[in-house]
């Protein structure tokens, strides 16, 4: 899926949602650059790094907005600046070893220099950070969040409840079997196809409904691994219209999958992907945002693909 700009209101959004990615993005290079400011203020004075902190901050928060499904790399991207930030007075000493009228040039070509490092570290890390967040034990632990919809519980339950022979959003449903099963598949933008960016990613699993009323729905869901997952949403009354409390039990999270699920708030993000049909507002969940990264249009930008006679529209 291509990169699309957002609207006001999905900046906003994003920045609400993953308030506690940006909090953990930018509290690590904070730490360690007013650190470095306390204990050697020759390196970093505590001015710069008051005024670096606050540019870190700035970046991570305009990386958020305009690339909010790559949660790796923004973290990534605030470990390899704050390096950046930390080496950047050696490489004013390296420039000094230059001779006089060449210390200008030199310390131009190694920020440079620097600057590309930056980015190899941030690749790197990201692929780190990959190994560690999918690999290791499942780890059953209960997520929850809930929402109040100004709407009645019936209609929140029509909307939100995953039931057979249903078409809601991106997801489509199909029949029941002898046995409650019943296939879902679910579109999801990606960048996997390049030669054609615009066709979704279908995911599809296996789900079967273990019970259900009008204040209840439990599905369970198959994965193509074959773990299970267990839903349950609730629906209550409220002052307002009515609440709704979901419970999942995902199969397959390990460790780091809990923790980039708790970061991006994914739950209370899928919920208001489909509470937005309900009030009828633009789309503004994160899970319909494109998939596109920072080192993606890095890696367009640098080494662009000439075009194809036979992809010509």
């Amino acid at each position: 899926m291509q990169f699309e700009w957002p609207t006001a209101e999905q900046m906003m959004y994003r920045v609400i949602r993953l308030r506690r990615l940006i909090v953990l993005a930018v509290a690590i290079p904070v730490l360690v650059m007013l650190g470095v400011a306390l204990f050697d203020p020759a390196a970093l004075s505590p001015e710069r790094a008051t005024l670096a902190s606050l540019c870190v901050a700035m970046l991570v928060v305009g990386h958020v907005v305009l690339f909010p499904n790559v949660t790796l790399e923004t973290i990534a991207l605030s470990l390899s600046v704050t390096a950046l930030v930390v080496v950047m007075p050696l490489v004013k000493i390296v420039a000094g070893w230059a001779p006089a009228a060449h210390q200008s040039a030199a310390l131009v070509i190694l920020v440079c220099l620097a600057v590309a490092a930056m980015g190899v570290l941030m690749a790197l890390l990201q692929i780190a950070f990959n190994l560690l967040a999918y690999t290791g034990p499942a780890l059953r632990l209960r997520l929850k969040t809930r929402l109040e919809l100004p709407c009645s519980p019936t209609v929140a339950r029509r909307q939100c409840a995953l039931t057979a022979q249903t078409r809601r959003g991106r997801v489509l449903t199909g029949s029941a079997d002898e046995n409650g099963f019943f296939d879902v598949a679910v579109a999801s933008a990606h960048a996997a196809d390049p030669t054609n960016p615009a066709q979704p990613l279908i995911v599809k699993v296996d789900a079967k409904v273990l019970h259900t009323s009008d204040a209840r729905h439990d599905v369970m869901i198959v994965l193509p691994d074959g773990s299970v997952t267990v839903t349950s949403q609730s629906f209550v009354p409220a002052a307002n219209g009515c609440r709704i409390e979901v419970t999942d039990m995902p199969g397959d999270f390990t460790a780091g999958m809990h923790a980039m699920f708790w970061l991006t708030d994914q739950q209370a993000d899928n919920l208001t992907e489909m509470t937005d049909i309900i009030l009828g507002q633009d789309a503004r969940a994160n899970g319909l945002a494109h998939n596109v990264s920072l080192l993606s249009v890095a890696g367009t930008l640098l080494s662009p693909r000439h075009p194809q006679a036979k992809r010509a529209k």
